[in-house]
């Protein structure tokens, strides 16, 4: 049933449809009649400053960090609270600040009792704190400002902005927005009460290449003068994943707001743009450590008449880096292969990049539907090396043993077991150096350690004689050291859920499966 909180079309509304740069009057009409359902146009075009204050929660890795692939498997959320968002619309700036902490077993304490994030955007330039931030998330924190459902109907208002292409979907209109700085959302509107009900937008992704989200807007009251949704669910293309929950507790409209612009250093510096130097320390005959990613590594292994890698983690720069060391470390061998840990897109940012190379990907069976689709996804705005060079996905299946051998090098490569971090992960052991390739079975930077045995549960499993750690994350270890840290991590697992404990709260992974 449509609000009854509704103005009539004011002068300013109707000065709207006869000036803008938009010729198709019937689209504009629908963002006019939602500003009215929200408590006029002249209410929407007021709107100054907001501040949102609730809670919430949002997708671990975009939700690229399930325990599995498949499709039934539960998502990994952050907590968020303390949520404070501030928006200055007048001068096209917001930040926001929030605290962060798992809903799941994590190997980093501040994590797990949260962490503040201070995220700002002025202009085109994001900031953090006094840090510049990438060109990249000026463009997604800008998105996600204007698919704030009052944000896009105030900025699909102003004069420079072009609404077109109007439709019916089930109960809602449809239309699209391009704002006077080309960024562009489409706005879907209750026909009822002619209150927006979701803003869908695109934006670049390092695993994925791009992906589409979409605001869904409910709960709408009255704030001051005009109304408000109290709850937002933002869901991606990927998988339906749920990338945001939030719960609103209070706005205020058009208050007092602390100076959002960006400190004039931050403005002078240039936005930081990925640049690695990959340094390959040898392991052993072979074999090297691909390092130089403040700590999250690839590992080569050269075989007689091709190389392999183990990992490309973290985002396309790294990757490109890798393989162009790779090539100049044993040159005139083709890399032909990549093996992948687990699926987690801090460990897979790169893997668009091998298939543009016609790199076959060694992935536990379990994950291969999941690869396959991420190679596949159509990218057509924001172009990466897949996209610019299709290829088929290629990939080599591995199920529970997988051995690649010749004279220069045996790998065997294992499926994890006993793992509630990744129940189709692999690792690989090289017998005649006992070494052992593993990601996020063990870091020694790691502060807290919640997996119990897992890393003797898989070494005593395959019957393995391991010297040597080579891992993703951290450095080359011997294993009585890996041992000694593992035990430490333990313990201090042990203390924080002591600690929480001892003042009534509780945490994921508290008591300790294993004690």
């Amino acid at each position: 049933m449509a609000h009854s909180f509704k103005a009539a079309v004011s002068v300013l509304a109707l000065l709207i449809l006869t000036g803008c740069a938009a010729t198709d009057n019937t689209a504009r009409q629908v963002v006019v009649d939602a500003a009215n359902a929200m408590g006029g146009v002249s209410a929407v075009q007021s709107l100054d400053t907001l501040e949102i204050f609730g809670y919430g929660h949002e997708a671990y890795q975009d939700g690229g960090s399930l325990i599995t692939t498949e499709p039934t498997a539960p998502e990994k959320m952050t907590n968020m609270t303390a949520y404070h968002r501030v928006i200055d619309l007048a001068n096209d700036r917001t930040r926001v600040q929030a605290r962060l902490y798992r809903a799941f077993i994590f190997a980093g304490e501040a994590m797990m009792k949260g962490l503040p994030i201070n995220q700002s955007l002025d202009g085109e330039v994001a900031y953090d704190g006094t840090r510049r931030a990438s060109e990249e998330a000026a463009l997604t924190r800008r998105m996600d400002m204007l698919a704030f459902a009052p944000v896009a109907v105030r900025e699909a208002l102003e004069v420079g902005s072009r609404v077109s292409n109007r439709r019916r979907q089930d109960n809602l209109t449809l239309v699209d927005v391009e704002t006077e700085d080309a960024r562009q959302f489409t706005l879907a509107v209750n026909n009822d009460t002619g209150l927006p009900v979701w803003v869908r937008w695109l934006e670049p992704h390092e695993n994925l290449g791009e992906i589409t989200q979409r605001a869904e807007y409910s709960g709408w009251l009255p704030a001051e003068n005009v109304l408000l949704p109290m709850s937002i669910n933002t869901v991606s293309d990927w998988n339906d994943t749920v990338m945001l929950r939030l719960h609103i507790d209070r706005y205020v409209v058009n208050g007092a707001i602390d100076n959002l612009a960006a400190p004039t250093a931050v403005r002078n510096a240039a936005p930081p743009v990925p640049n690695y130097t990959v340094n390959a320390e040898p392991v052993a005959d072979h074999v090297w450590h691909l390092t130089g990613n403040n700590g999250a590594n690839s590992v080569l292994l050269e075989f007689e008449d091709h190389i392999t890698l183990f990992e490309l983690p973290t985002n396309r720069a790294w990757s490109r880096a890798v393989i162009a060391k790779a090539r100049q470390t044993v040159p005139g061998k083709p890399i032909t292969q990549v093996i992948i840990s687990h699926h987690h897109f801090d460990h897979t940012g790169g893997l668009r990049e091998a298939m543009a190379e016609g790199i076959t990907l060694v992935a536990h069976e379990g994950n291969m539907a999941w690869f396959e689709a991420l190679g596949a996804r159509e990218v057509t705005t924001y172009q990466d090396a897949l996209s610019r060079n299709p290829q088929p996905v290629r990939t080599l299946a591995v199920d529970d043993h997988l051995q690649m051998a010749d004279a220069n090098l045996t790998v065997d490569i294992f499926h994890t077991v006993s793992n509630a971090h990744m129940a189709h992960g692999l690792f690989a052991y090289i017998p005649e150096h006992k070494l052992l390739i593993q990601g996020d079975l063990f870091d020694r930077n790691w502060e807290v350690y919640f997996w119990g045995n897992t890393y003797d549960d898989n070494v005593a499993y395959r019957n393995l004689d391991v010297e040597r750690d080579v891992p993703i994350h951290g450095t080359v270890t011997p294993i009585a050291d890996v041992h000694r840290i593992l035990d430490q991590q333990k313990a201090n697992a042990r203390a924080l859920c002591a600690q929480v404990d001892s003042i009534g709260l509780s945490l994921p992974g508290c008591p300790l499966a294993w004690d």
